[in-house]
């Protein structure tokens, strides 16, 4: 009951009394004042109970109005909490489903990207080798199972293998082809360690190529021949598809680890492949901070309009950049550093003086222009404990070499 209610009926019942105490005496005057008073009294004694049994029974309806508004709320709300948890457990059951899927596509894709590639390869040989495959290599039934596994397939620890010395072009051409073809180019990685602590905080990834007899043929003698033969693209790629599904086992495990992957120019200039690996990279863009891609100096002081375009997308996604390969120290540090470039890897010889090293710049001063723009130095190459207290006066932040571990067979309980 409102407010103006509640004073209408009091007003009401209040001139009631008032005319029962003046006009009683007057219409009887044979009755005293005071008998007039007492009446008045009454009547508005009868007023004011009425008013409370009114005031009662509307507060209980309002009351009754609001319960069961309440319960019909409650009702609503049970009904509602049902539906979404039935909507919940429909979305859980989507997302395993996509996650499921995604994890499928996305091998899919990647072997579908890397056959892509091994056909332009082939196609563009022609057969010319000699030694080549007559088509182009299916990576389906077994081939794409191993696909399905690149690169982390948590291979036993294995002595390593011996290295073929005596192939000529025409035999590593071969090895490299019948690789390509059965899938055998295999990942390596070496460790990168903090100095002076040596903890382990990266890993370079190598390819190495199977020679068929047990031995290996390192990049150092199949680079060449490849680049010249039109295979290091895929070479390369293969390398950092293993890469990614190495850094993507261990960041749905919950490890972490850094991974430096090499590009080389001939990559780069690929551009129609170079599109589509940055595509792939996009959908990976969660392992961004994991992996490092490594350019060397020469191709990257090119200045090539359409490489800086793309390695500002791969910056835009997360990913950060090394240079290795430094034979010029009179590089712009704050432009590399604006570029994405987070570190600076310089063969340990070249920072060591005689006898030991051939130092061309004062180490020192390498290290400070390094600093400045916020670029760490790794030194590569470090094979001994002279050349190692030789760089500690300089105040590397990393070091890499057999020092500190030579190169394995990649697995994931590294």
């Amino acid at each position: 009951m409102s407010l103006i209610r509640h004073l209408s009926f009091f007003l009401l019942y209040a001139a009631a009394a008032v005319a029962a105490a003046y006009a009683l005496p007057q219409s009887a005057p044979e009755l005293l004042l005071s008998p007039g008073l007492l009446w008045g009294a009454v009547v508005l004694l009868v007023g004011l109970m009425l008013h409370q049994m009114l005031a009662t029974r509307s507060a209980l309806r309002l009351a009754e109005a609001d319960r069961t508004e309440v319960a019909r709320a409650l009702r609503d709300q049970s009904r509602e909490l049902l539906r979404l948890r039935d909507e919940a457990d429909a979305i859980r059951e989507s997302m395993r489903d996509r996650q499921q899927d995604n994890g499928v596509s996305t091998v899919v894709a990647e072997v579908k990207l890397l056959q892509t590639l091994i056909e332009r390869l082939y196609s563009s040989r022609g057969g010319a080798a000699g030694e080549g495959l007559a088509e182009p290599p299916a990576l389906d039934g077994a081939a794409s199972t191993n696909a399905s596994a690149m690169g982390v397939s948590a291979p036993a620890p294995r002595a390593p293998a011996p290295v073929r010395r005596d192939f000529d072009e025409r035999k590593i051409l071969a090895s490299v082809e019948n690789a390509l073809r059965d899938n055998r180019v295999e990942l390596w990685v070496q460790p990168v360690v903090s100095l002076p602590q040596r903890k382990r905080r990266f890993f370079e990834c190598y390819t190495r190529i199977p020679a068929g007899d047990g031995a290996m043929v390192l990049p150092e003698q199949y680079v060449g021949v490849a680049e010249r033969s039109g295979m290091i693209t895929a070479i390369d790629n293969i390398l950092l598809f293993r890469c990614i599904q190495i850094v993507r086992k261990l960041y749905d495990r919950n490890m972490s680890a850094g991974f430096f992957c090499n590009i080389s120019p001939r990559s780069l200039q690929d551009r129609e492949f170079f599109k589509q690996f940055i595509a792939l990279l996009a959908e990976h863009s969660a392992i961004a901070s994991s992996i490092v891609f490594e350019f060397p100096q020469a191709a990257i002081e090119r200045h090539d309009p359409e490489l800086e375009r793309d390695l500002e997308k791969l910056a835009a996604l997360g990913f950060r950049f090394s240079v290795d390969q430094v034979t010029d120290f009179e590089f712009d540090a704050i432009e590399l550093a604006r570029r994405n470039f987070r570190y600076v890897k310089v063969d340990a010889n070249r920072l060591i003086p005689p006898p030991l090293g051939v130092a061309e710049q004062d180490p020192e001063m390498v290290k400070r222009k390094l600093d400045v723009a916020g670029i760490d130095l790794i030194v590569e190459k470090v094979e001994t404990d002279a050349m190692l207290v030789e760089l500690l006066d300089i105040g590397i932040d990393y070091g890499q070499g057999y020092l500190f571990g030579e190169p394995r067979l990649s697995r994931l309980d590294f």
